[in-house]
């Protein structure tokens, strides 16, 4: 009788497949497209995460030197403006804390001992003690400075 018309022949392949290839190749294509435009964006992101941790270094160098510059103007006895000048030094530690927790939420990790940075405001909470007694503050301004200046040399040997 009458042959029936079949679009299946000897080693062809069918239509179906033919349909699940194409789909298969698109899908293979926009994945391509989307892995390199992924890349092309995170590039920047990466090269910026080393100058952020840069940036960071150059901040607590700033304030440790001001903080340094500042007590270095504390006189060894309880002087007038001493109350002010301590709370300039504080707040410079106090900044420095908040980069050094920055730098380590971003990944970079604590650029200095946290532990130290305590320190330093523990001897600043001390020393402003002992000005409300009107006692001598040499040694305050001693330990101040000299951890001040270790400080300084610790943030300067980053990079």
């Amino acid at each position: 009788m009458y042959r029936r018309y079949s679009q299946v022949g000897e080693g062809a392949v069918p239509l179906s497949q033919v349909n699940r290839n194409r789909i298969k190749n698109i899908v293979i294509l926009l994945l391509s497209v989307a892995l390199i435009a992924l890349l092309i964006i995170s590039l920047p992101m990466i090269k910026d995460k080393g100058n952020i941790r840069t940036q960071y270094i150059m901040q607590l160098r700033r304030e440790c030197q001001e903080a340094y510059n500042n007590t270095q103007t504390l006189s060894r006895t309880a002087g007038a403006d001493s109350a002010e000048i301590l709370a300039s030094v504080r707040s410079n530690i106090h900044a420095m804390r908040v980069v050094n927790n920055l730098s380590a939420n971003s990944g970079n990790g604590f650029l200095v001992d946290d532990s130290r940075l305590a320190s330093l405001l523990s001897t600043v909470e001390e020393y402003m003690g002992i000005l409300t007694t009107g006692m001598e503050t040499g040694q305050y301004v001693t330990s101040l400075s000299t951890n001040l200046a270790d400080m300084q040399a610790a943030i300067s040997n980053l990079e």
